[in-house]
């Protein structure tokens, strides 16, 4: 009876240390891919906006012309991949709301039944009464649609997919069987297939970046890491359960929201950024490290009427602030720089010189660390990569912002 007990207490240990290793992979992977993301946007800013700013003055229909537009049109694309990555790091930002997962479903389902094609069968299993989740519609959607698509590419020959909801009461015991678990209320989706299924001892890696097990030149490897970012983003978790030619189940946990919302969806106001807005003359202290983004930032901000005094880091900032006596309309800064945060710069600057409005931009996506200031729109933000008309209009928006639109106070991430 010892004997016995002790092995199990060592199997289990095992597993929960195995559990921890793997949630700390992810975790470092996930920070790895935020990076990458990060610096790959700020080559796209300097990339695409040099390439708008030749096109300007080349005549249409030259082989020139035709060959930058096509530059353009690849930078344009790459967005999907750092959009990705960032969904992976759970850096990218959401519009938050409650949710019917139900709802969402079978709105997507005729999108999805041409997506997976003839030979393929789709088929729900919507519980009523579902309780509500808190998410962002766009990335919910990419959940269900990356799940799809991976069950797709196991049906080769054909077969069924069936996507499920279900509300689930989850308990103590079944969080100690999970280590990334929480017990509560939560709201179960599933994708089930009849496909050719995964070898158990890949299970572990399938939600990393980059790895796949479909063959040379078939997907990006990042489907379902897209979907464990989004659903960890969401605060709830994904298993996986399958077995070579017994097909593959995929379960999400998002946590549910059981009060009634009396706030009433306000629609999105559409913007169009194709005027460009000129300045006055109003005078811009412009923060940011990379040279590239830098110049090309000063020569549009400049072309278009405003005088622009830049800096690489949070020391140059203050020299051309104390050199200029504060005298600055639009502080347009970096959220990160290398010697320091740009929202702890800008505090301290409107410390000496309160009332300059407020733009900040980074190749990072503004999440929780970066700020209650930033997160809650006290401060505009501007996401890396930018066309130059967003930057222009971006700008003229933070000047024109009347009293009281931006706050006194910013957070330090």
């Amino acid at each position: 009876w010892a004997s016995g007990s002790i092995g199990g207490d060592i199997t289990e240990r095992k597993r929960l240390e195995e559990q921890l290793r793997q949630a700390q992979k992810m975790k470092a992977i996930g920070t790895l891919a935020g990076g990458v993301a990060h610096d790959f946007n700020n080559l796209r800013t300097a990339i695409q906006g040099n390439t708008e700013l030749a096109l300007m003055n080349i005549q249409e229909g030259t082989f020139f012309h035709r060959k930058l537009s096509e530059i353009r049109k690849a930078a344009m694309r790459a967005a999907n991949l750092t959009r990705q990555l960032l969904l992976f790091s759970r850096q990218q930002p959401m519009a938050m709301k409650l949710l019917d997962l139900n709802g969402i479903i079978e709105d997507e389902a005729n999108m999805l039944d041409r997506l997976i094609g003839e030979h393929i069968v789709l088929t729900t299993e919507l519980k009523p009464r579902l309780w509500r989740v808190e998410g962002d519609v766009g990335a919910i959607e990419q959940v269900i649609m990356n799940l799809v698509i991976n069950a797709r590419d196991a049906l080769t020959e054909g077969g069924q997919i069936t996507i499920g909801t279900q509300n689930v009461q989850v308990d103590e015991a079944y969080c100690r069987m999970h280590e990334e678990a929480l017990p509560g209320k939560f709201v179960c989706l599933s994708v089930r297939d009849t496909g050719v299924g995964m070898d158990p001892g890949l299970l572990d890696r399938i939600f990393e970046p980059f790895f796949t097990t479909k063959g040379l030149g078939v997907g990006t490897g990042l489907g379902l890491s897209v979907v464990y970012g989004i659903v960890k983003k969401h605060e709830g978790w994904i298993t996986v359960e399958s077995d070579s030619g017994n097909g593959t189940l995929f379960r999400t946990y998002l946590p549910a929201v059981l009060r009634r919302s009396r706030e009433k969806e306000t629609p999105e106001t559409p913007v169009s950024p194709e005027e460009a807005f000129r300045g006055h003359g109003e005078r811009i202290l412009l923060v940011e490290d990379d040279d590239a983004i830098r110049a090309l930032s000063e020569e549009i901000l400049s072309g278009n009427g405003y005088r622009v005094f830049s800096a690489a880091t949070v020391q140059e900032a203050w020299d051309a602030f104390d050199k200029s006596a504060g005298n600055f309309d639009l502080l347009f800064c970096d959220v990160v720089l290398p010697d320091g945060r740009g929202p702890e710069l800008v505090k301290q600057l409107l410390e000496r010189r309160p009332g300059i409005r407020v733009l900040f931009t980074s190749g990072y996506s503004v999440g929780k660390s970066d700020g209650r200031s930033l997160l809650e729109g006290e401060y505009p933000f501007l996401q890396k990569p930018y066309q130059l008309s967003d930057l222009i209009q971006a700008v003229h928006d933070a000047l024109k912002a009347g009293v009281g639109d931006q706050g006194e106070e910013i957070a330090d991430p």
